[in-house]
C-alpha cells in the first residue's frame, strides 16, 4: 500500500486537517461530540452567575496553606491557581482546534481563542455583576489554546501513525 504524502511531521505543511484522516463516523465520535461537550462545559463555567470556585474557596485556602507550610513558595497563591485553571481550561480548545483545522492555519486556533476569551470577559463584565472580567484571563486562555496546539504538533506523528494503522491511509477530509 502506497504511503500518502503529508503524514508525520510533513503533515504540518499539508492542507489536510488531522480530523480528515478519520472516517466520518469516527470523526463524529472522537472529535465533534467531545468538542461540543467541551464547549458546553466552558460556557457553563464562564457564564455561571457567581465564581465557580466559591463553593470550594475554604478548601482551596486550606490546601494552599498546607502547601505553603510544606515548602511551596508564597507566590503560588489563589491568583496563581486561578490563572493556571484558566490556562488549563483552554488547552482542549487548542487541541480540538489543531485536529479540526489544517496545520497551516493553526494560528487561527489561537486567534479564535483570543477573540472568544475577550468576548467571554466582555460578557461577564456587562451581564454578570458577580463575575470579574480580566485581561489576564484572556492572556491565560489564549496561552492554554497555544499549549493545546503545540501538544498536538508534538504528538502528530504518533497520532497519524496510529490512525493510519487502524483506519488505513485516508487523507481526504471528505472521506
Amino acid at each position: 500500500m502506497a504511503r500518502p504524502a503529508g503524514l508525520g511531521f510533513a503533515a504540518l505543511r499539508t492542507g489536510v486537517p488531522l480530523a480528515g484522516l478519520l472516517p466520518r463516523r469516527q470523526r463524529l465520535a472522537y472529535i465533534v461530540v467531545p468538542a461540543a461537550l467541551y464547549l458546553a462545559a466552558v460556557l457553563f463555567v464562564v457564564f455561571w452567575p457567581v465564581p465557580v470556585d466559591r463553593p470550594v474557596q475554604g478548601s482551596l485556602d486550606r490546601a494552599l496553606s498546607w502547601l505553603h507550610g510544606h515548602g511551596v513558595p508564597g507566590w503560588f497563591d489563589y491568583g496563581a491557581v486561578e490563572w493556571l485553571a484558566n490556562v488549563a481550561m483552554f488547552v482542549p480548545w487548542g487541541a480540538f482546534g489543531a485536529v479540526i483545522v489544517a496545520p497551516r492555519r493553526w494560528w487561527m486556533v489561537a486567534a479564535a481563542a483570543l477573540l472568544a476569551s475577550a468576548a467571554i470577559e466582555t460578557a461577564q463584565l456587562v451581564l454578570i455583576s458577580a463575575r470579574f472580567a480580566s485581561g489576564a484571563d484572556v492572556a491565560a486562555n489564549t496561552l492554554g489554546a497555544v499549549v493545546g496546539v503545540l501538544f498536538c504538533a508534538a504528538t502528530l506523528p504518533l497520532v497519524v501513525s496510529s490512525v493510519r494503522r487502524r483506519y488505513g491511509t485516508r487523507v481526504s477530509p471528505s472521506s
